[in-house]
C-alpha cells in the first residue's frame, strides 16, 4: 500500500513555508514509523517561490494557471504515482499514527474514499466517535472532511476528474454528491487523526457587509435563513450558485437524496447515476 500526499499552497512568506514544512514533515514521520512507501507533491501557486524544503521524495509543481482548488488537485492526481492519494490542505498536522490507522482502515473496509478525524472540527457526537472505528456517510464536517480526503487513485476511473467549476467553495459538497451518484461509499476513520489548524469556531453573527444583492441566482433560502457566512463572501456566493446550477434546487436535491439513500440501502445504488443527474 503506497501513498501520495498532495497539498496546495501559495507560498509568499516564511510563515506559509513553515506551515507547509510542518504539514509535510508530520506526514513523513507518520509514514516512516510504519515503513510506508510515499511521495510528496506540492502544487505551488507562487511561481516565484524559492523556499528550500530539504525533504526527501518531494516534487514541487508550479502550474502556469490561476489557482483553482479542483484544477490544482487534478494536476497533482495526474502526477501522483502511488495507489492511495491524500488530498490535503497545507494547514494540516498529521498524527504520528495517521498512516498506520489509514492502512488498517483501508484493509478492513476496502473502500475508495475516506477522511481522517479531527476532534476540533468534526461535528459527529463524541460518543459516536468513541463507539466506532469508522462511520460511513456523506455529511460534510461529519463524514467528509473537505480539508483532507484519502482516496484510491482508481476512483477517478469511475468519477472522472474533480469538477473545476468549483474553484474552492462547495468543492467538498460536490464531491459528496458525486460519490453518491456513483454508489461509492465513504467512511470517516475515527482512529486516523489529523489536526486542521484553521479555526472552526464562530462567535456571534457578524453584520453582513458584502453587497450580495447584485448577484443573480442566489438561492432564496440563503437570504431568508440569513446564512451570513455565505452572504459575506463573493467567492462563497458564486460557489453556492454554481452548486445549485449543477445539482438543482435545495428542495429537488433533498428529494433526489432521499431516493438515492433508499436505493443504496436496497442494493440498487447503481440507479443513482440516473437519480442524481446534474448539469
Amino acid at each position: 500500500m503506497t501513498f501520495s500526499l498532495i497539498i496546495l499552497s501559495n507560498t509568499e512568506n516564511e510563515s506559509t513555508f513553515q506551515m507547509n514544512h510542518n504539514c509535510l514533515e508530520s506526514f513523513v514521520i507518520s509514514a516512516s514509523l510504519v515503513g510506508a512507501t510515499y511521495e510528496l507533491v506540492l502544487i505551488e501557486s507562487n511561481g516565484n517561490a524559492t523556499f528550500n524544503y530539504d525533504i526527501k521524495n518531494l516534487t514541487i509543481i508550479k502550474p502556469q494557471k490561476l489557482f483553482n482548488f479542483h484544477r490544482f488537485f487534478n494536476i497533482g492526481i495526474k502526477a501522483a504515482i502511488n495507489d492511495y492519494l491524500i488530498l490535503s490542505n497545507n494547514d494540516v498536522i498529521f498524527d504520528l499514527d495517521f498512516v498506520k490507522e489509514a492502512q488498517e482502515g483501508i484493509k478492513k473496509l476496502n473502500l475508495l474514499s475516506y477522511s481522517p478525524y479531527d476532534i476540533k472540527s468534526n461535528k459527529l457526537s463524541k460518543s459516536e466517535v468513541e463507539r466506532h472505528d469508522f462511520v460511513k456517510g456523506y455529511d460534510i464536517q461529519k463524514h467528509i472532511a473537505g480539508w483532507c480526503i484519502i482516496v484510491k487513485k482508481t476512483i477517478f476511473d469511475t468519477i472522472g476528474s474533480l469538477d473545476e467549476r468549483f474553484p474552492f467553495f462547495y468543492a467538498d459538497s460536490d464531491y459528496a454528491l458525486i460519490l453518491q451518484k456513483y454508489n461509492i461509499q465513504h467512511a470517516l476513520l475515527t482512529k486516523c487523526k489529523a489536526v486542521h489548524l484553521e479555526s472552526m469556531s464562530k462567535t456571534g453573527k457578524p453584520k453582513i457587509y458584502y453587497d450580495y444583492k447584485n448577484h443573480k441566482g442566489i438561492p432564496k433560502y440563503v437570504i431568508e435563513e440569513n446564512r451570513y457566512w455565505i452572504l459575506n463572501s463573493e467567492r462563497m456566493i458564486n460557489g453556492v450558485i454554481q452548486f445549485h446550477r449543477k445539482w438543482g434546487s435545495r428542495r429537488l436535491l433533498k428529494l433526489k437524496l432521499i431516493i438515492a439513500d433508499k436505493l443504496q440501502k436496497w442494493g440498487l445504488g447503481k440507479l443513482n447515476k440516473i437519480i442524481l443527474f446534474h448539469r
